[in-house]
């Protein structure tokens, strides 16, 4: 295989993930900096720490203090589902792309688009069958309630 063949791909990804994780650290510190701003404004507002946490106590501040926690350790079963789906997918699709491109161009190191078919479609495989088996799992444990009427409901996998 040619080094140009390597290297391209590598450094643009390379690039992309560099980008993705400047992005990715400017907004957690955006957010971070505004939630402590807002609870250093809420504590001296209130005065002390006992009005603070007396405000805690109503729905109102439980509601508040959920929308603004700086990190959500918990997400949606339906979105977790979801994600593990669409990795599978494109990687079966990439994977399948590496096949068809070892199969209809031959050249010295064809064999080497076949392993990253192999390799790449093996994941997508395994990422839906995950998918698939988590779905079933949640949906045999009543966590996904899909039922009329409890389709809006936000059940989340403790």
């Amino acid at each position: 295989m040619n080094t140009e063949m390597v290297v391209l791909p590598a450094f643009c990804g390379m690039i992309s993930f560099v980008i993705w994780a400047v992005v990715n650290a400017w907004q957690r510190r955006d957010r971070f900096r505004f939630v402590s701003e807002f609870n250093s404004r809420l504590l001296d507002r209130l005065g002390s720490t006992k009005d603070f946490s007396d405000f805690l106590q109503t729905d109102g501040g439980k509601q508040l203090m959920d929308a603004l926690t700086v990190e959500r350790g918990m997400t949606d079963a339906r979105d977790r589902i979801l994600r593990a789906t669409q990795t599978g997918v494109v990687f079966l699709t990439l994977g399948l792309g590496f096949l068809f491109l070892g199969w209809r161009y031959s050249f010295a190191n064809h064999d080497t688009f076949t392993v990253l078919g192999t390799i790449a479609s093996s994941l997508g495989v395994g990422f839906l069958f995950s998918s698939g088996t988590t779905y079933w799992l949640a949906r045999t444990l009543g966590v996904l309630d899909l039922g009329p009427g409890r389709a809006g409901r936000q059940s989340v996998v403790r």
